[in-house]
C-alpha cells in the first residue's frame, strides 16, 4: 500500500485512492467530507513501498496537510515525485516528504503557501485582521 491514512474523530479510516481523471483527488474528497461532518483528523500516516512516516499529534496541532511534488535533477531528464504530510502549528507547516525510495526529508513552510492542501483551507486568514488593526 502507497499513499496517506487518516484516522478520523468518528472512529473511521479514509486510506488514498488512486486519482480518477476529472475527479478531486482523494485527499480534498477527504477535505470535504471532514468539513461537512464536522470531524477531524486525529491521526495521519504515509506509506511509501514499506516505510511509514507520522505526522505529529501533539494537542497543540490546529490541522494537517498532504502535498506532491516535483523535483527535476540539474543537467538529466530525471523527475523524481515525493508526497509528503504536515502537521500545523499556528501559521507554519511541518512537512515530512517521502519518495518511493523510503528516503524522509523535512521542511518548515508557510501556512500561506500550503493553505489549500490542509484541513484549514476553508478557514478564515488570521492575518487579515491584524494587518488592518482589527
Amino acid at each position: 500500500m502507497n499513499g496517506w491514512i487518516a484516522s478520523l474523530s468518528n472512529g473511521e479510516t479514509v486510506f488514498e485512492s488512486p486519482p480518477v481523471m476529472g475527479e478531486k483527488s482523494s485527499w480534498q474528497k477527504l477535505l470535504d467530507y471532514i468539513a461537512k461532518n464536522n470531524l477531524k483528523i486525529t491521526s495521519l500516516r504515509l506509506m511509501r513501498n514499506g516505510t511509514t512516516v507520522l505526522c505529529d499529534h501533539h494537542k497543540k496541532i490546529e490541522g494537517y496537510c498532504m502535498a506532491y511534488e516535483s523535483l527535476r535533477v540539474m543537467f538529466r531528464d530525471t523527475e523524481v515525485r515525493i508526497q509528503g504530510i504536515g502537521s500545523i502549528l499556528n501559521d507554519v507547516v511541518f512537512m515530512t516528504w517521502l519518495n518511493d525510495n523510503g528516503e524522509v526529508r523535512q521542511d518548515i513552510r508557510p501556512l500561506s503557501e500550503m493553505r489549500v492542501h490542509t484541513t484549514l483551507r476553508d478557514a478564515h486568514d488570521r492575518t487579515k485582521g491584524t494587518e488592518q488593526g482589527l
